[in-house]
């Protein structure tokens, strides 16, 4: 049996297994506002993107190719919904789905508990898997649930819910393929890595319930998990509050957008896409998103075009197209190779002129025990093709360097953040010396202003690292005014 994440094509199959199960042995436990508000929040259009942003992981239990078994834990370690086919009980699945969750949630999530509002005819199960009551049996909105919870050694955190930091971007989530390797090992983890730490594309899905003569597991013996009847499966109640506070978001997701209203080009999104599902010794996995501008004259548009996509492209091409001597020597050393980027794009600020462009890349340069997670940013004259760094748009003087540190500290919450470095040492890194690739120098524009910062390289024993991937200093128009070169950069913000 494959207990692995759930691919983005496999979602609605499993939201339709959990709709059966829970009509037959929940449903009529329940009020009728429980099994609508049941039938609400389990809707692909519902969970679809909270899988995308990372809120829900879905475990699916598989034996050849067909699903046996689903089960979501929130980031914060809270299982939302666990449910095995009735046909498929009382055979370890809903153990294995859980042993596995469990694992992610110390790993990875870095947990010190699981909980779940479990229905009350599968306390048992849950008693089972060592979990305890936590408190007493509640009705909300017609749904029935008895807390329960689970305490879970070896982690350091209260809570994996989002950082309440903007524009900082923690690289815990490179243990997933470490994750992934050592409970579903390499093939399985080359199936299906991607869905572990990026964003799903869209899809044409219907939601659930618009097909409901392909539901299967009607007919079945009635046995429940470790022989509790109607044991092997819960829903979490949930309120839709979870990851909507817009101060929590950190990455990509906090980035406000500015796009003028007269554009006259269209962006395009491409992908990239290879993954060698032959190799069963490694992990070969791309998933490169990136966008191109239609409109723009030919030799413009070439040279905009070009460059958005060789910064997307940038890991594949050092781990992959041409690897250097250290990548092949990483690949073959490894007890667990990997050759994996994962690229996800935010085009924060376009007008007729200019584009901003944010790329966020997770990666695997060789081998799976170092991951990556690197900010690349592109800004772009949309007239002439000019790149522009920061450099040419800042004056690097002493007070700019002040303010800038102020605020870089500000937003990582930390006083030594920077602190090995002179301040001569940071504006020669803002120009453009990275001082052997660990302060990369970027910037770009949004809605709000300019946010000027790093993509950090330290090494993993680097005392000076923080655990911060990327961290940026956010100026508004006003407050970058006073430090603005004369580049024509400021002429093409509106």
């Amino acid at each position: 049996m494959d207990i692995r994440i759930v691919r983005q094509q496999e979602l609605l199959p499993a939201l339709h297994l959990i709709w059966d199960v829970f009509a037959e042995d929940v449903a009529p436990s329940y009020a009728p506002e429980g099994v609508e508000e049941f039938r609400d929040f389990i809707k692909y259009d519902n969970i679809s993107p909270m899988c995308g942003r990372g809120e829900l992981i879905f475990f699916g239990a598989f034996e050849d190719d067909e699903l046996k078994g689903s089960m979501a834990v929130r980031r914060d370690g809270h299982i939302c919904l666990f449910f095995v086919k009735k046909t498929c009980q009382g055979q370890g699945v809903g153990r294995r789905l859980f042993e596995a969750a469990k694992a992610y949630c110390t790993e990875v999530l870095k947990v010190n508990k699981m909980d779940v509002n479990a229905a009350p005819d599968a306390a048992g199960h849950y008693s089972s898997l060592g979990f305890q009551q936590s408190g007493e049996e509640q009705t909300v909105n017609g749904i029935r649930f008895l807390p329960m919870e689970l305490k879970l050694e070896g982690t350091g955190r209260t809570s994996a819910g989002k950082s309440k930091v903007p524009l900082i971007v923690g690289i815990a989530a490179g243990g997933v393929l470490l994750l992934a390797l050592a409970v579903f090992g390499i093939y399985g983890a080359a199936r299906g890595i991607y869905g572990y730490v990026h964003e799903h594309y869209p899809d044409s899905y219907t939601e659930p319930f618009d097909d409901r003569d392909s539901h299967d597991g009607r007919d079945h013996d009635d046995r429940g998990y470790d022989g509790h009847d109607r044991g092997e499966h819960s829903w979490d109640y949930y309120d839709g509050t979870y990851g909507d506070d817009e101060d929590e978001l950190s990455g990509l997701e906090s980035i406000p957008v500015y796009e003028a209203d007269d554009l006259s080009f269209e962006t395009e999104e491409k992908l990239y896409e290879y993954a060698d599902e032959e190799k069963k010794s490694m992990v070969i996995d791309f998933q490169v998103k990136y966008p191109q501008i239609n409109g723009l004259d030919e030799k413009t548009g070439k040279k905009v075009n070009d460059e958005l996509k060789n910064c997307a492209m940038e890991t594949v091409d050092k781990i992959y197209t041409n690897p250097s001597e250290s990548v092949k020597e990483g690949v073959l050393a490894s007890e667990y190779p990997a050759l994996v980027s994962y690229v996800d794009y935010k085009i924060s600020y376009m007008n007729n002129e200019f584009v901003s462009v944010v790329f966020q890349d997770y990666s695997y340069q060789g081998d799976s025990s170092t991951y990556y997670v690197n900010l690349r940013t592109r800004n772009i004259s949309l007239k002439d093709g000019t790149v522009y760094e920061v450099k040419d748009i800042i004056n690097t003087n002493e007070a700019f360097i002040d303010d800038w540190l102020d605020r870089m500290r500000g937003e990582a919450g930390d006083e030594a953040m920077l602190s090995e470095l002179s301040r001569g040492q940071m504006e020669e890194a803002l120009k453009g010396d990275s001082l052997d690739g660990v302060y990369v120098a970027n910037f770009f524009a949004n809605a709000n202003g300019i946010e000027i910062g790093f993509d950090l390289n330290y090494k993993a024993d680097d005392t000076n690292n923080l655990g911060y991937a990327w961290v940026t200093a956010p100026f508004d128009f006003g407050d970058i005014r006073e430090y603005k070169t004369k580049s024509a950069f400021w002429k093409a913000i509106d």
